[in-house]
């Protein structure tokens, strides 16, 4: 199970880096849960990360914006190993399998990630597993669960633990990683060891402060990587 913890700033990307994060996730989480980050901050993490370090970025939670396009290649530009695109606004199945075609068809190196909401009916979004089989007609080789709302409420008080492991299964059929996200903090360590999730993405429980404002810690990090390998 690989350890990701999303960063806003260099500092940031250092202490999880310091703190044993596996991937370094790259997101304004101020614009929400997949807020794109800014170019010039992009830029300047990658400048302080050593070459090979696994790094991700958010591409927004909508995948129909029209900035999608540029931010592909922008990841593509700066090497970036996994491009992640929300699910928000899309009508149906077939839309979905459009706009996460299209995001296919901009990248290269990078890997797509299609991220849905365990909060979906409330926000309105289609369900993980109607996102599931349009990122796999995609051809998508990574399939996120997170939430959209940020109040927080986890992913586990959408869905439970036996729904995840379901969904986990239904992805690893189908041939792509499942990665978990989603307010998950140390009290979750021993639900999701039971899914075994090929992903675990943290923001607020690395943080010192909330996820908007709070700054990543190296301790922080570090009690969550101790937790969730020792959990395994």
């Amino acid at each position: 199970m690989k350890i990701l913890i999303s960063v806003v700033d260099p500092d940031e990307a250092i202490n999880a880096l310091i703190g044993g994060a596996d991937i370094i996730d790259i997101k304004d989480p101020s614009k929400g849960s997949l807020g794109a980050p800014d170019v010039l901050v992009l830029s300047l993490i990658k400048r302080v990360l050593p070459s090979g370090i696994v790094v991700s970025m958010a591409l927004g939670d909508d995948p129909k914006d029209k900035r999608v396009m540029e931010l592909t290649s922008i990841a593509e530009r700066h090497a970036i190993s996994y491009v992640k695109a929300g699910s928000l606004g899309l009508k149906d199945i077939n839309d979905a399998i459009n706009a996460y075609r299209n995001i296919k068809s901009w990248v290269r190196r990078a890997k797509p990630v299609a991220e849905a909401y365990a909060d979906h009916y409330i926000a309105k979004c289609l369900s993980p597993m109607e996102i599931l089989n349009a990122a796999y007609k995609s051809d998508f080789e990574v399939f996120m669960i997170d939430t959209l709302i940020k109040n927080g409420k986890s992913t586990f008080d959408y869905l439970n633990g036996r729904r995840l492991l379901e969904i986990k299964e239904k992805a690893h059929e189908r041939g792509m990683l499942f990665a978990l996200a989603g307010s998950l903090n140390l009290n979750h360590a021993d639900e999701v060891s039971l899914i075994k999730p090929d992903i675990v993405g943290f923001r607020g429980a690395a943080c010192n402060g909330n996820r908007v404002k709070g700054k990543v810690s190296k301790a922080n990090v570090e009690l969550l990587v101790k937790a969730y390998k020792h959990a395994l």
